[in-house]
């Protein structure tokens, strides 16, 4: 009954957000536009099995935002997002941006650096990113960035505070200098070819760990952890490529971490190598074509009335000469349907397994609405 009762009122909510999401709040003068939006996510889920048997189940309501997007005096954009999760309440989104012109802007405040697929927010394929993604992409962070986008190429560059915007106080936040390049071979109504790299440096008094983690959202969990890091510096790097041709889409990411001197190993600093990657694919069963949003080069949600199924792996391997952390893997399948703009329905069977370790079965389900 309880399950029941959340769903349907995730539906009655989502109704409601509909309605609202189609009101654009103007001034007299019409010089500035205001947006209210917001998401939630209801989440279920259960192990199923593995060699070693998790004894859960889990509902949650994961993830709620409410904010406010702004337009004003032609040029200008902005976003205010917060998040209320794990019991706490946090700024997501919080910057101003300036139009340079039709194909450039600059953005300032709290924003997601170019890097990972974690921009995607509400149009993320599956219930949970990616293990490889979540141990390797950055938050949020504080900093100013440029973007250009045309049909063929998108260009991102920014410099970044290592800190974040919860906390502020602290004087010495370090810096984080990012960028990604991605070219378009392929563009049209109906294919997409896209090759993309993205390298980041981050110098910083703070130090670093890399988690990998189960896939899912209702319970807290880490396969492999490589520890606290203490670097001098390091280098993040990610190549990704993205191939759509009509209802199918396939993508492949690899990313990797070089920390200088981030360990002592025989009262001697060395250095540490990470890596991983990630592949996934889809296919519109019925719909009639993938998505891609030009602007931020990465995937779109399917059109309404549309279904969706999908496979994904992804591999961490944290077992560098001088971090025995360990290797991770994980598989999942799943189907997504979007039953409007607003609201969408995932389902997702995972199996991650550690290298010489245990194995997990689990399968989730989430229902999003989004206005």
């Amino acid at each position: 009954m309880r399950l029941k009762s959340i769903l349907v009122s995730a539906i009655v909510l989502a109704t409601v957000a509909s309605s609202f999401a189609q009101v654009n709040v103007k001034t007299e003068k019409g010089d500035m536009t205001l947006r209210l939006i917001g998401r939630t996510n209801f989440d279920a889920g259960t192990f199923i099995g593995g060699d070693s048997l998790v004894e859960h189940n889990g509902i949650a309501m994961n993830d709620t935002r409410l904010g406010v997007s702004a337009s004003f005096d032609e040029k200008f954009s902005a976003k205010i997002e917060i998040c209320y999760a794990s019991k706490a309440i946090s700024f997501r989104d919080l910057w101003v941006g300036y139009k340079l012109s039709d194909n450039s802007s600059i953005t300032a405040g709290n924003h997601f650096q170019p890097y990972g697929a974690k921009p995607l927010g509400l149009a993320y394929k599956f219930v949970e990113d990616a293990s490889c993604d979540y141990a390797f992409c950055p938050s949020r962070k504080i900093g100013v960035s440029y973007a250009y986008t045309s049909d063929k190429f998108n260009l991102t560059a920014g410099l970044f505070s290592d800190g974040n915007v919860d906390n502020g106080k602290n004087i010495d936040q370090g810096l984080s200098l990012s960028a990604k390049a991605i070219f378009r071979p392929i563009i049209d109504d109906n294919s997409v070819l896209h090759f993309g790299v993205a390298p980041m440096f981050v110098k910083s008094p703070n130090t670093v760990s890399f988690t990998g983690i189960i896939p899912t959202t209702v319970v807290s969990n880490a396969l492999i952890k490589t520890g606290t890091l203490d670097p001098d510096n390091y280098l993040r790097l990610e190549a990704e490529a993205i191939f759509i041709k009509g209802k199918f889409y396939a993508e492949a990411h690899y990313m990797a971490t070089s920390a200088k001197n981030a360990i002592v190993v025989k009262d001697k600093e060395e250095s540490v190598y990470l890596d991983g990657f990630y592949a996934q694919a889809s296919f519109l069963i019925k719909g009639e074509k993938q998505n891609y949003n030009k602007k931020t080069g990465l995937a779109a949600n399917a059109s309404p009335k549309s279904l969706e199924v999908l496979a994904r792996v992804s591999h961490l391997n944290f077992d560098d000469d001088n971090l025995k952390a360990g290797k991770q893997t994980d598989f999942t399948i799943g189907a997504n349907y979007f039953f409007n703009k607003y609201l969408n329905f995932k389902l997702n069977y995972i199996y991650a397994a550690v290298k010489d370790g245990d194995n997990y079965n689990m399968i989730q389900s989430r229902l999003q609405f989004s206005f």
